[in-house]
C-alpha cells in the first residue's frame, strides 16, 4: 500500500512544480520528502512482518525510478534567473535515466528467466543518496554555509550529492549486469 501512496503523490509534486514559487517548492519537497520516507517505512514494515512478495520486490524499486525521475525532470525544467541554467545539470539526469533504463531492462530478462532481482545493497545506497540530492537540489540558492561574507548554496551539495549517487548507480548497474548476464569469458 506504501508504494501505491509513493505513485499517488507523483502527480502532486509535479504539479507542484510546475508553478516554482518558493512556497510551491517547500510543499513540493514536503511531498517529496513524506514519498521518500514511504519507501524506507515500506523497506521496515515488510522486513518486520516478513511480508517481503515478488510483486513488492518489483514494484518498489519501479515506484523509486519513478519519483526520482519525475523529481529530475522538473529540475531539469527550472531554469536559473540568472543565465537560465536547468537546477540540475542535464548531463547528470542522462547518466542516471540510461542507468535506469539499463537495469529495468536486466530485472525484465531476469524476470523473463523466472529470477526476480531485489535492489542490493549498492542500488539502496543509490537511491537514498538521490533522493537526500533532490531535496538539496530543490532548495537551490538557499544558502547552507557561510564562509565570510559569501555561502554555498543548496545546490552545489545536492550535485555533489548527485554524482556519488552516480558512482553507486553505475557499480550497482555493473553488479545487476554480472548477476543476469553473468560472465561474458565464463559461464554465468
Amino acid at each position: 500500500m506504501l508504494t501505491y501512496v509513493r505513485l499517488l503523490l507523483i502527480p502532486i509534486f509535479v504539479y507542484l512544480l510546475m508553478d516554482p514559487s518558493r512556497t510551491m517548492i517547500y510543499a513540493a519537497i514536503g511531498i517529496f520528502v513524506f514519498a521518500s520516507l514511504t519507501d524506507y517505512l515500506d523497506g521496515v514494515l515488510a522486513r518486520s512482518f516478513n511480508a517481503v512478495s515478488d510483486t513488492g520486490k518489483l514494484l518498489d524499486p519501479v515506484a523509486d525510478k519513478i519519483l526520482v525521475m519525475a523529481a529530475l525532470v522538473m529540475l531539469v525544467s527550472l531554469k536559473t534567473t540568472e543565465v537560465g541554467e536547468p537546477w540540475v545539470p542535464v548531463w547528470m539526469v542522462v547518466l542516471i535515466l540510461a542507468r535506469e533504463t539499463w537495469v529495468t531492462g536486466l530485472r525484465s530478462v531476469a524476470a523473463s528467466q523466472g529470477v526476480v532481482m531485489a535492489a542490493g545493497q549498492a542500488g539502496k545506497w543509490k537511491s537514498f543518496l538521490q533522493m537526500v540530492a533532490i531535496v538539496f537540489l530543490l532548495l537551490h540558492q538557499q544558502p547552507l554555509i557561510r564562509v565570510g561574507d559569501s555561502a554555498i548554496a543548496a545546490r552545489f551539495v545536492g550535485e555533489a550529492l548527485l554524482m556519488i549517487s552516480i558512482l553507486f548507480s553505475y557499480w550497482s548497474g555493473l553488479d545487476y549486469t554480472w548477476r543476469v548476464l553473468g560472465d561474458p569469458g565464463g559461464e554465468q
